[in-house]
């Protein structure tokens, strides 16, 4: 057995989902809405600037929890805004499960 051919292997068989697929699918057709593409990109970019500051300690402020959720409903308007981001979702409680699997797999790695 060789331990890269298995990993790859598991990537292979996470693509081969029909979660990735419906993704996939969607993230191609939000690339060609260029309106709901820049809405989706200033999102998650207030997204990542809140995760920086709370990471620094710093919570965020009411006015930027409100642009957030304004911004978001603006998103989920969309019946492919809201489709994207139930998609999204899905893929990521797929990809915590591996991560839960190989973590409890490596419980004695993991562990001091």
């Amino acid at each position: 057995m060789n331990f890269y051919d298995k990993v790859h292997e598991l990537v292979r068989n996470f693509k081969d989902t029909e979660e990735y697929k419906k993704y996939m699918e969607l993230k191609k057709k939000v690339k060609e809405d260029a309106m709901l593409k820049e809405k989706i990109d200033t999102f998650r970019n207030k997204q990542m600037d809140y995760q920086k500051q709370y990471i620094n300690g710093t919570p965020m402020s009411d006015t930027s929890k409100e642009e957030m959720q304004q911004l978001y409903s603006l998103i989920i308007q969309s019946p492919l805004g809201a489709e994207f981001f139930q998609a999204e979702i899905r893929l990521n409680v797929l990809l915590a499960d591996m991560q839960k699997i190989i973590n409890d797999g490596m419980k004695d790695i993991l562990e001091f």
